[in-house]
């Protein structure tokens, strides 16, 4: 942990590198954000004081304000002799929310849940409904705390709880939606992305192929099969929720693989996609054919270590938005978690994103 305390306080206050391609392995998310024809500029001021990791973040634009949700792991991991790993002192992570200031300032940023639990709360996403209240979602698990050992099936595996965020910035009226597998003893859920069309509001559920339900109504289904162009066989994901461009929708979605670079070591890599759906949701129109952001190991990656130094395993690759909007000048602002570590806003006119995409016949 030594090593890695310095390599943080070395880097942990930079906003934007200079554009300097790497000399091997995937570009930074800065580089890639330059090479896009915008910018990333990292989170740095207003977070919780003394956490060790910030990310999944989602932003989006409410009543004028820009406001964030993230997931904040206050301590880091331990592990035991069997390779078991756990948050240290029992604190598995929260999810925060606040305003954004600045691209790289946070303001009155306080726990979404600001009660002792001991379940991890994950990968928040902050929607708005029909009626204009303001709601998040996120995603409760065992992972990585002393639960996960538990025989309650129900609490064992991701469940996605939802509630409104009240003027005070809690989370009140919280409740599991009986959707999917999110009552099933065992089941797994999670990327959810709700979002309002119209009076209506309507869940991105699954990505391959693509599901939208809507209450009341037969689920949408869209086939994706178009988008393995891109990602292969590998397990795709929802990131963001679809985004009204005047006559479609532009939607970001996830895939991940492992990788070896030129260290022989295997890495969990995460690629970021997008493809948009025309307005009645009922067909695939425009795909990017290789991915907007790809994690690299060239940016801040933890890498964890026994008690004598030998490297056990590292953190994801990845570059991942939870929510994004359409400013007032056209441009898209996206909110960007890094290898599970560090966060930040990336802007640039939405026009170089569907610059790169290609019509689907």
């Amino acid at each position: 942990m030594t090593q890695f305390h310095r390599y943080r306080t070395f880097n942990n206050r930079v906003l934007q590198r200079a554009f300097f391609p790497a000399a091997s392995g995937f570009p930074t998310v800065f580089d890639q954000a330059y090479e896009l024809g915008g910018t990333f500029t990292r989170i740095t001021s207003g977070l919780p004081e003394n956490s060790f990791a910030n990310f999944s973040p989602c932003v989006i634009n409410h009543k004028g304000a820009t406001l964030i949700a993230w997931r904040s792991q206050p301590e880091h991991f331990v592990f035991r002799h069997d390779m078991k790993y756990f948050y240290y002192n029992n604190t598995p992570t929260d999810i925060w929310i606040g305003q954004m200031l600045t691209d790289d300032t946070i303001v009155a940023p306080r726990k979404l849940i600001d009660k002792p639990h001991r379940l991890s709360y994950e990968d928040p996403r902050i929607f708005v409904s029909p009626d204009d209240n303001l709601l998040c979602q996120f995603v409760t698990s065992t992972y990585a705390t002393k639960w996960d050992s538990t025989s309650h099936k129900m609490i064992k595996t991701p469940k996605v709880c939802t509630g409104v965020v009240d003027e005070y910035g809690s989370l009140v009226d919280r409740f599991f939606p009986p959707i999917g597998a999110n009552f099933e003893e065992g089941g797994s859920e999670k990327n959810w992305c709700f979002f309002s069309d119209d009076e209506q509001l309507r869940l991105l559920y699954l990505t391959q192929p693509i599901v939208i339900k809507t209450p009341g109504q037969e689920d949408i289904v869209i086939d994706a099969s178009c988008l393995k162009e891109v990602t292969g066989e590998h397990p795709t994901f929802n990131s963001t929720a679809p985004v009204l461009l005047e006559d479609e929708w532009l939607v970001f979605y996830h895939w991940k693989f492992m990788c070896r670079e030129l260290d022989r070591r295997p890495y969990l890599m995460y690629a970021l996609g997008a493809y948009t759906l025309d307005k009645d949701l009922t067909r695939i129109t425009r795909m990017m054919k290789e991915p907007l952001f790809i994690g690299s190991t060239n940016d801040d990656l933890v890498t964890w270590t026994d008690a004598v130094g030998n490297d056990i395993s590292n953190q994801p690759a990845c570059a991942l938005p939870f929510g994004c909007f359409i400013d007032e000048g056209d441009d898209l602002v996206m909110s960007l978690g890094v290898n599970d570590y560090f966060m930040g806003i990336f802007r640039t006119p939405v026009l170089n994103v569907l610059s790169l995409m290609q019509s689907v016949s």
